[in-house]
């Protein structure tokens, strides 16, 4: 598939945008998987490029990197890693580690994994994990929300799993892809207009890779996610230089409607 710039056209038309999101590859595309890790020699990862495996922890109330060594701690990042991989094989990974073993993360933690993935060069941003609470808890993350908008880097954001309206971060945030799952059988793409998190896609009942070379069946905001870093990967394969405000535009020409029979309640 040829690659366009928006350089000489800032639009790609509708049918091209269908185009790249049906047939783009993700080649030349790097996604960061702000997780729990990666584990790179899970079957269902063959030939997929791992570009870095680094963790943070906290070290004397100090953030520390680690290399991370291709594992994952509790298993989650591997099936968002593998859903990725699926939709753009071409596509290279960063595993930019800040869940731990229990599942738990730290504010602080999340936006060195963010920052360090931006400084890396990673255009795309897949954050399957929410945060609530205070301001003192949302507004570090408004901070990096904001410089990756700044510095044309697309964040993907997994929702609540009870209820698009509860809000968190950053699903919340305007300038993010906010991501609920679908209950669908179909690769689509879905959009409503209606709230802040507009898109939706297949998220029930599906088959992941998880830690040990093994399977599980999830449901989950966290697994439509990447589906649509997925699809946003293969998109900036073809027009690599589509900013986020642009992609929220594409995105949503190339979704098929809502419809109630789509609904997350489980």
């Amino acid at each position: 598939m040829r690659v366009a710039s928006t350089s000489a056209r800032s639009w790609p038309s509708l049918e091209e945008a269908k185009e790249a999101a049906r047939f783009g590859t993700g080649a030349g595309v790097r996604v960061a998987v702000i997780d729990s890790g990666i584990e790179s020699s899970h079957p269902r990862l063959s030939g997929l490029t791992i570009r870095d495996s680094v963790g943070f922890e906290e070290e004397d109330g100090l953030v520390k990197l680690i290399e991370a060594g291709g594992h994952d701690t509790y298993g989650h990042g591997t099936a968002v890693a593998g859903i990725i991989h699926e939709v753009a094989p071409g596509a290279e990974l960063g595993s930019f580690r800040v869940i731990d073993a229990r599942s738990v993360s730290r504010t602080h933690l999340i936006c060195a994994g963010v920052r360090e993935a931006m400084n890396r060069g990673y255009q795309v941003l897949n954050c399957s994990f929410g945060c609530r609470g205070l301001a003192k808890f949302i507004l570090p993350h408004k901070e990096w929300a904001d410089e990756a908008w700044l510095r044309g880097a697309h964040i993907v954001a997994a929702c609540s799993n009870s209820d698009t309206f509860e809000t968190e971060w950053p699903s919340h945030f305007a300038s993010v892809v906010g991501v609920d799952l679908a209950d669908t059988a179909s690769d689509d793409l879905f959009f409503r207009s209606d709230r802040l998190v507009s898109f939706s896609a297949r998220g029930e009942n599906v088959e992941v890779a998880w830690i040990g070379g093994g399977v599980q069946v999830q449901t989950g905001t966290s697994f439509a996610a990447p589906r649509v870093s997925g699809i946003i990967a293969r998109i900036l394969s073809v027009f690599p230089d589509i900013p986020p405000a642009m992609m929220h535009t594409v995105l949503s020409s190339v979704s098929e409607p809502w419809h109630p029979g789509l609904s997350s309640d489980w």
